[in-house]
């Protein structure tokens, strides 16, 4: 393989320069014509600390944002600069900034003539980089990246050429382009909705999810967490539905907005990510993190999925299935929706509620979502708001406390944190549901450990909700009435010393529905 005879060349380039000097910083601007936009048209390449024509360079193309131009990197931030810095254990790229329209989406487009972005990126830009430039011709060490709906490109040419690229990154990515219809002249681009909806779903990047199953794409994603394109929500569901088919991924939610500033701010680890992964591909093991540690779990201020729960997968992918299937057809009924663990995903809701429309999203064994990829915090879109009910009923927290009592990680104040989170974005994607927070109920036998964490994270629990002005914000406390000596469940109410059984499910339902009822929410 051509790679391998290349890696020697790279690696003295990469490590021979003397620690702290600094190199001078190189640009080239090129012209050419390209055959899919049947025109001229110019790409910037940003060149390496101690570059030479002699040597092959892994190479990143770069892509701009809506309105912008292929002069945006490097008028708006540092990539140059970062590039001229002797380079740390990954191998530093050639980076290539092209021209992708004001408003060119970076796909081939269906109603304007010669817009063929997508072919531009794919073929033409590819090849005239390769012939003018000394790079290795080898998916491994090719990445992809953007801004906006350069983001938007970046992960959506990766899903649907992952041939061509090893890694593809995201900074405040438009990744649902069906969010926003009538933003961005997309419209003029695709046609209109819902008449070109399938071509909108072709290209959009949360509908593209499924190919980086087999795609071995490295993939990280970001975006503020104040962004004013509302990118936050686009970003969310495709973060969601990758970590419900346990596709790797990280991705982060930092503080920030839609703007140059941000995007300034996380170059520099979008270009680290992808040497990065060059330097995997060349030399094997895991990816580095900024430190030269390894990562294969969770990382502050975001998320790295390297693992699938496929009892956590089924149910999510299941509930992806029956949005589309039932909830999310026009005019269908506004349920309940229970979510949480293993204690709502064995409620028989037809026997409990036969008065009430409800869709269970419970999953044994799931976690609120401190500090991991997956949990209720991380499956809102498919697990709620995608039902549209009119009331939720959250019960959950058992499992991150086990946690905790084995090893006192995470803390019952963050776990509580946590929830109030999950209750925060509920209220954001449903403002005007009905929410109902839950006491966990207690336990006994072999989980008897937990009693007094669950005791505490209760009290919290309903701290939170009287501190709340939210009128549609309820506490219902089943805890009290199957509690018995010693903060224990009571035996004739426990099935297995952690869930209730028949009687206790009894109780459980009278507490549910005399709340639902305090509240006004209609039995339908």
């Amino acid at each position: 393989m051509r790679l391998g005879v290349q890696i020697a060349s790279i690696f003295v380039l990469g490590f021979s320069a003397q620690a702290g000097a600094l190199g001078v910083v190189t640009t080239q601007t090129v012209t050419f014509h390209s055959v899919a936009l049947d025109r001229e048209t110019t790409y910037i390449v940003a060149l390496p600390f101690h570059y030479s024509s002699t040597g092959s360079y892994p190479v990143l193309y770069l892509l701009h944002g809506a309105t912008g131009s292929y002069k945006d990197w490097t008028a708006n931030t540092s990539v140059s600069e970062l590039l001229a810095l002797p380079p740390s254990i990954a191998l530093p790229p050639i980076v290539v900034m092209p021209e992708g329209g004001a408003y060119g989406w970076y796909v081939d487009s269906p109603k304007i003539p010669n817009q063929n972005y997508e072919m531009f990126i794919t073929r033409d830009l590819i090849n005239d980089v390769e012939k003018r430039f000394p790079v290795v011709k080898d998916r491994e060490l090719r990445g992809i990246a953007g801004l906006s709906m350069g983001g938007h490109g970046a992960l959506s040419l990766a899903a649907k050429h992952p041939e061509l690229y090893s890694s593809a990154s995201s900074l405040s990515g438009i990744l649902r382009i069906e969010n926003h219809p009538d933003s961005w002249h997309i419209k003029d681009t695709l046609g209109s909705l819902p008449e070109a909806a399938a071509e909108w779903e072709k290209h959009s990047v949360y509908h593209l999810v499924d190919r980086f199953t087999s795609g071995n794409v490295a993939l990280l994603f970001d975006t503020g967490d104040a962004d004013s394109a509302k990118a936050v929500p686009d970003n969310r569901q495709v973060h969601e539905r990758l970590s419900n088919r346990g596709i790797a991924h990280t991705y982060h939610e930092y503080p920030g907005t839609h703007n140059w500033k941000y995007w300034g701010e996380h170059i520099a680890e979008h270009i680290e990510f992808h040497s990065q992964n060059f330097h995997k591909m060349c030399f094997g093991g895991s990816m580095l993190d900024l430190h030269g540690q390894g990562t294969s779990g969770s990382s502050l201020g975001g998320t790295t999925t390297s693992t699938r729960d496929d009892h956590y997968a089924s149910r999510t992918l299941s509930f992806e299935t029956e949005n589309t299937n039932r909830w999310l057809k026009p005019g269908t009924t506004s349920p309940i929706v229970l979510l949480g663990s293993s204690s709502m995903e064995g409620i028989k809701e037809k026997d409990l509620f036969p008065e009430y429309t409800v869709a269970n999203r419970g999953i044994s064994g799931d976690h609120i979502g401190v500090g991991g990829f997956r949990g209720v915090l991380h499956r809102l879109y498919c697990s709620a708001f995608d039902c549209k009910p009119r009331a939720v009923i959250l019960l959950n927290g058992t499992n991150d406390l086990a946690s905790t009592a084995r090893g006192g990680n995470p803390s019952i104040a963050e776990i509580a944190e946590t929830f109030g989170q999950v209750v925060k974005r509920l209220r954001e994607g449903l403002p005007n549901a009905h929410i109902f927070v839950v006491s966990c109920t207690p336990t006994r036998g072999k989980y008897e450990n937990l009693a007094s964490y669950i005791r505490k994270y209760n009290e919290l629990l309903e701290q939170q909700v009287q501190r709340s002005k939210d009128t549609k914000l309820h506490f219902i406390d089943i805890y009290t009435p199957v509690v018995g000596p010693g903060n224990l469940i009571r035996e004739d109410l426990s099935r297995d010393g952690l869930h209730l059984n028949k009687d206790g499910y009894q109780i459980l339902k009278a507490k549910f529905v005399e709340a639902l009822e305090a509240a006004g929410v209609e039995k339908y």
